[in-house]
């Protein structure tokens, strides 16, 4: 039952009516810095100076000469052309620099540079590269010494010029050259040109040591009268609707060759000193904007005139320009001003519909405090400084934004007769006769305002003592005379007087919303607004909660004034007019639940057109209020404008197309912006999106390559882009894949979108583009068919007719032979079930019980029998382990494991190295080929042991004083290898905590899926891991890394594993 609070700051308005034309003017007079992007080294690939800039008529991209080559931009990505010249001959200076761009009614863009002439084509792929022309010059002139200055279109021909000629070319050859002078000589030689120029539909060119010539039936006339000129410079050529030619110097300033054929200088002193002193710069084609107003290019910015020579604005670093240095201008079909520069490229909007006044202006902080105007002047408070907006009427300078050294964070101020008068974080001051001093040092007090019915008076809101009344004393201090509260302990943190003589006030704290009452004596009453549904809600409950507050409607909310009066807004988005008869809410049957849930931010009131402006994410909307209903007017787009940066603080003033709104920023910005006229100046444009790029398997394709293998079309992607350079990092795109897609995807910043795995079909991928004003553009398609894989083509199905026909056949065949081959896998299986059965058998079933022992072992089987084995012997208080792994697999295998074990058994009590040497003669003796028997074996005894090796991988003994593992490899050959051979022994103290580990190479010599070998060191640290554990726990780590290391799978080669810890 709360009341919605829309706004926490209401915003105060005073309206100081002036006259249309006079709104007009100011409009003009307070317009703010143009929108201007900047794109520098940096961005566009440190290509070095810009000489040249224009955006073309068909496509809409923008392309830039540069040192580095010709530069294009879709408003995405820099796309660097290389300019390529005649190989034969290398060029010391200006190595790929391109200078000049001109394009053709027919779009054709060409390209000039030093010993470079071409014009831009399109390739397979859609793109544009560099096409070489220059050496199509006759063979009596060396085109690579040709250093061209300048180019431009003339009567469908294109025309260029270097110091000593000037050449005409009809699109595929030249059909004139003027020679003007040789080679030798510098550039400012007499006869050398310089200056050249179409200046309506003539060409004008000057010569060092002569002066000015016009193209005349295709021969150039001097001009006469133009002598002076001959040492003199002209970089600007420009014809007025008169017939007159405009001259443009940086050496004499600016002159007008009159019809009659006289020379007069210009009088406009300021505009001469400003071409002289910022050197005005080469255009061979200088146009003028769509009003006919003039941009002057220089080293120092730009200065825009008209026919008469009168000077209307100037633009520069101020403005907020990256570089001021320019070298070449462009102006598109919208008045958009295009600029190359010694350090990259900027774009001017010269549009008067958003404006703004930034740092660079001065302005520090957010722009949070009200904006008002005050004595015809925009006043605005931030978080650093109070500020005035003062126009300089005069277009050579800027205007200003002046401090009114409040130096402090600004709350709410007013006018106070002659003065200014603000709250801030450190009390209260009054700006008067340009100084500003503190008139109370009470920082609780929350804002004040002059007296409608007393102007004697200063009424003060303040955070814990309520209202209180100021007035200056005889010796010009303020006084506070009286001191109220609305009721005892309220604060008043705002209030407004609404009409003269009654405040409305909020207590602040949620304790409600008041009258306040006061005659010219400053005595106050008060009255409680109530909610309009307290009393019925009251009257329901027992009397027992009747004075409960938290079961009531909350009395504390804001209020807007509007056509109707002054309103207020329920947390149902109803609206209640406020009466001020009987301080009742009156319901006026309107809900604004549409802007509500529009996501609203800020308000603002329109005292000229009694409007009302909301502020929301979705937009702006501007309504007016009748009796019973309010009209939404109009649904403003926040277009360039980020209402993320915003403060919430406006300022509405004007009527109709001319209703401007000015806006507070956290980025130190006061902006401007008329709403209509921008919606007139942004009007939905017919550019399409552009498709930038095919990609199949990342690899770049040809849009003619309409049809894709299936093998070459796993991944798909597509890249484009939308040339429309108004905020572009703004532009947003949404696409579908006819044949793939559900639907259409959602609005997203991204220029590309992938697809995988695409089946055989055929396609239409649809693209979609918006700009930052959120005008959509129309869809276009791109058609491509991906064919099926070579076995699901009409040949494959005949293939696999014919395959399935032979199969019948060749099946009876086929069917015999796997009978066979079954009954062979039988007997096989039984084989070697059987081994296996043997193997087992050869194994010990339980482990010697010996006290000062823990034994333990274990074998993992590979996929096939092999002949991997281990035993133990006990005689007296010895135990003997033996460990062995036989070559081969299979029953052979088997074979000689049980030939091993039964020696074993029948031999006496033998040291290890004998025990090995009578095993050896035994497996020769019966000679089982090329079959042979690795074996280690361990004597333990007491706290010693002896071990002794036959080819066996090695022994590895942890120390439990040490604390480390050793490896000990013992030397000797297999057994059944030579007679006779002998076998060495090494003894090692065995102590409580050792433990001995004897295993075959299955596991050391395991290989994963990667081709990775587990290795002995993995072993040997895996069992210094886990010493401290029992000889079982050991062995099962050990067979557990197996699984690990495998991933589950089999071995190739069995793994026998023997562990023996010393108890005592």
């Amino acid at each position: 039952m709360r009341l919605f609070i829309f706004l926490f700051f209401p915003v105060i308005i005073f309206s100081q009516s002036i006259s249309d034309e006079d709104f007009i003017k100011r409009l003009e007079d307070e317009r703010g810095n143009y929108s201007i992007q900047n794109y520098d080294q940096n961005f566009l690939g440190r290509p070095g100076y810009v000489w040249g800039i224009l955006k073309s008529n068909v496509d809409n991209l923008i392309y830039m000469a540069s040192n580095s080559g010709i530069l294009e931009y879709d408003g995405v990505n820099v796309r660097t052309v290389e300019v390529k010249e005649d190989s034969s001959y290398q060029q010391g200076f200006g190595y790929g620099l391109a200078r000049t761009l001109v394009q053709m009614d027919d779009g054709t863009i060409y390209v000039t540079g030093n010993a470079k002439f071409g014009r831009l084509v399109k390739n397979d792929f859609g793109l544009v590269e560099y096409e070489y022309l220059l050496h199509k010059l006759p063979d009596s002139i060396d085109y690579r010494r040709q250093v061209i200055w300048g180019s431009l279109e003339y009567e469908g021909n294109l025309i260029f010029y270097t110091p000593n000629f000037v050449f005409r070319w009809d699109g595929d050859s030249f059909d004139k050259i003027w020679k003007f002078s040789d080679y030798a000589g510098g550039r400012a030689s007499d006869g050398k040109i310089h200056g050249f120029a179409k200046a309506g539909n003539t060409i004008y060119t000057r010569r060092w040591g002569y002066g000015l010539y016009k193209l005349v039936d295709d021969e150039f006339e001097f001009v006469e009268k133009s002598e002076f000129l001959s040492q003199n410079r002209i970089e600007l050529f420009y014809e007025t609707n008169d017939g007159d030619l405009l001259l443009f110097s940086r050496t004499i300033g600016a002159y007008i060759l009159k019809k009659n054929g006289n020379f007069i200088k210009s009088s406009n002193s300021v505009l001469n000193n400003w071409l002289i002193d910022n050197g005005v710069y080469v255009s061979d084609d200088l146009r003028p904007f769509s009003n006919g107003s003039i941009p002057i290019h220089s080293r120092g910015g730009i200065l825009i005139i008209d026919e008469n020579l009168n000077i209307l604005n100037n633009i520069n670093n101020e403005d907020g320009l990256a570089s001021a240095e320019i070298n070449v201008s462009f102006i598109d079909d919208n008045d958009v001003l295009y600029i190359a520069t010694t350090t990259g490229a900027s774009i001017i909007n010269l549009k008067n519909s958003l404006t703004q006044y930034d740092s660079n202006n001065g302005i520090e902080g957010y722009v949070w405090a009200p904006i008002k105007r005050i004595d015809g002047l925009i006043h605005f408070g931030s978080t650093k400084e109070l500020y005035s907006l003062q126009p300089s009427y005069d277009p050579m300078n800027n205007n200003t934004i002046k401090e009114l050294e409040f130096n402090d964070q600004m709350g709410r101020y007013h006018k106070f007769n002659r003065s200014i008068i603000g709250a801030h974080n450190y009390g209260l001051s009054q700006h008067l006769n340009g100084k500003t001093k503190l008139i109370s040092s009470d920082y609780d007090i929350s804002m004040s305002a002059q007296s409608k019915l007393n102007k004697d008076f200063l009424i003060v809101g303040h955070n814990v003592d309520g209202l209180k009344v100021m007035k200056k004393d005889k010796f010009g201090k303020f006084q506070i005379i009286k001191t109220y509260q609305p009721e005892p302990g309220y604060p008043v943190p705002f209030f407004e007087e609404i009409s003269p003589g009654r405040l409305i006030l909020s207590a602040g704290g949620r304790r409600g919303t008041f009258f306040a009452d006061y005659d010219k004596f400053g005595n106050f009453t008060f009255d409680k607004i109530e909610h309009p549904l307290k009393d019925s809600i009251k009257s329901t409950l027992p009397d027992s909660l009747k004075n409960d507050l938290s079961l009531l409607p909350d009395s504390t909310f804001n209020w807007r004034k509007t056509k109707i009066g002054y309103v207020v807004f329920s947390d149902s988005s109803t609206v209640y007019k406020i009466s001020d008869e009987n301080n009742k809410l009156i319901t006026t049957g309107i809900n604004m639940v549409e802007i509500q849930k529009a996501n609203l931010f800020s308000q603002g009131y329109n005292e000229d057109s009694e409007t009302n402006w909301y502020f929301t994410r979705n937009g702006v909307y501007e309504v007016e209020f009748t009796d019973s209903l309010y009209n939404i007017l109009k649904v403003h787009n926040w277009g360039e404008i980020d209402y993320n940066e915003l403060t919430g603080r406006n300022f509405i003033e004007g009527l109709g197309e001319n209703q401007t709104v000015w806006l507070g920023s956290r980025d130190a910005k006061l902006i401007r912006w008329l709403p209509y006229k921008s919606e007139l100046e942004n009007l939905i444009s017919s550019q399409k999106p552009i498709l930038r790029g095919f990609y199949v398997n990342n690899s770049l394709q040809s849009l003619d390559s309409l049809e894709l293998e299936y093998d070459s079309s796993r991944t798909v992607k597509f890249e484009y882009a939308y040339p429309v350079f108004n905020k572009e990092e703004n532009n947003q795109y949404r696409v579908f894949l006819k044949g793939q897609d559900s639907d259409t995807s959602e609005w997203t910043n991204n220029s590309f979108r992938e697809y995988t795995n695409l089946s055989e079909n055929d396609y239409t991928f649809y693209i979609q583009a918006r700009d930052t004003n959120g005008n959509a553009s129309d869809f276009i398609s791109f058609n491509f068919s991906i064919l099926p894989p070579w076995y699901r083509t009409v040949y494959a199905y005949t293939l696999y007719l014919f395959t399935l026909l032979f199969g019948f056949w060749s099946f009876g065949k086929y069917q015999a032979k796997k009978s066979l081959e079954k009954a062979d896998n039988e007997r096989r299986a039984g084989e070697l079930e059987e081994a296996k059965k043997i193997q087992q058998s050869m194994l010990p079933k339980t482990y010697p019980k010996i006290k000062s022992y823990d034994v333990s072992a274990g074998l993992v089987t590979s996929t096939e029998i092999g002949g991997d084995y281990y035993d133990f012997f006990e005689k007296d208080e010895t135990l003997y382990a033996v460990c062995g792994d036989a070559t081969g697999h299979g029953t052979a295998s088997g074979m000689m494991v049980s030939i091993i074990k039964s020696a074993l058994n029948g031999l006496p009590a033998l040291s290890t190295n004998k025990v090995l040497y009578e095993l050896n003669n035994i497996v020769k003796k019966i000679d089982l080929g090329t079959l042979k028997m690795s074996l280690n074996i361990c004597e333990a005894n007491k706290n010693k042991i002896t071990l002794s090796s036959a080819a066996m991988p090695p022994v590895y003994l942890y120390n439990s004083i040490s604390k480390k593992t050793e490896e000990i490899l013992i030397r000797g050959l297999p057994l059944g290898g030579l007679k006779n051979e002998t076998f060495d022994t090494q003894k090692r103290d065995f102590k409580k905590g050792d433990v001995l580990v004897m295993l075959s190479d299955g596991l050391p010599e395991a290989e994963n899926s990667n081709g990775e070998l587990y290795d002995y060191d993995r072993v040997l640290s895996l069992i210094t891991k886990n010493s401290k554990r029992s000889s079982e726990e050991i062995r099962d780590k050990l067979i557990s890394e197996v699984d690990r290391w495998l991933d589950g799978g089999i071995p190739d080669d069995d793994v026998t594993i023997v562990v023996i810890k010393k108890n005592t």
